[in-house]
């Protein structure tokens, strides 16, 4: 099995059961859950990547966090959340495992330490939310497109990857030409291929340097929040 942190965890605590996961493949646009759907089931991706989105009335959505093989979306079912607030769907293809809400609160109503972890990464996805709305208020749009594909390459752990001008403009609530005029500039700096819809880093530190401070602030989140080593450091114990 590919991992997902949170649910290798997870699985080495209560290994009795093997959980009950179904696994899931997933394309980009497939739903995870909608605004006012219950929430029946936590997924853990362990490769791909899903967002959360928030709906606009006008049809639009702008994204508000990401998650991939080292979180969880409908986490917050553990906490007594009944419905989903917002919308989440694929966006990379990749692979999920479920777990059934109510699984998911009975073990988080039994062990301190999964319930541990679980608000941390809540906690997490609430930094991401606060970031990107400070971020797309004040930052240039070549920094902030170099900043989302360092913190997709770390959600995923790739590098390549396919990405719609259409889909990247909307994730980052801009217009199409900006992220073709910016993705433009970043490859002919030899920071990233970007072909038909394949994108692939090539310098990630180059990337990185012309990312705005965002990236490095969720990594810094991140790290308090679910510890650098590849296991959360909250799963000792």
């Amino acid at each position: 099995m590919q991992q997902n942190r949170l649910l290798s965890i997870l699985a080495q605590r209560h290994p009795a059961n093997r959980l009950g996961l179904k696994r899931v493949d997933f394309m980009h646009g497939d739903r995870f859950g909608s605004p006012g759907e219950p929430i029946e089931h936590a997924v853990f991706p362990v490769s791909g990547m899903v967002s959360i989105v928030v709906d606009l009335g006008d049809g639009d959505m702008v994204e508000a966090a990401m998650v991939g093989r080292d979180g969880i979306v409908g986490g917050a079912a553990a906490f007594g959340a009944s419905h989903h607030l917002n919308s989440s769907f694929g966006q990379l293809p990749g692979t999920a495992y479920l777990l059934s809400a109510r699984d998911l609160v009975d073990i988080a109503g039994r062990d301190e330490v999964v319930r541990d972890l679980l608000i941390g990464y809540e906690q997490f996805i609430l930094a991401q939310a606060q970031q990107t709305a400070a971020c797309n208020a004040k930052h240039h749009i070549l920094q902030r497109l170099a900043s989302w594909l360092m913190r997709a390459q770390a959600a995923t752990g790739q590098s390549e990857m396919f990405l719609t001008q259409e889909f990247l403009a909307e994730m980052l609530g801009v217009q199409r030409a900006s992220v073709s005029g910016f993705a433009g500039q970043l490859q002919d700096m030899d920071l990233i291929r970007y072909r038909r819809g394949r994108l692939s880093i090539l310098d990630t530190e180059g990337l990185a340097r012309r990312a705005c401070e965002c990236h490095g602030r969720l990594q810094q989140h991140r790290n308090l929040l679910l510890g650098s080593d590849e296991a959360p450091k909250r799963a000792a114990g």
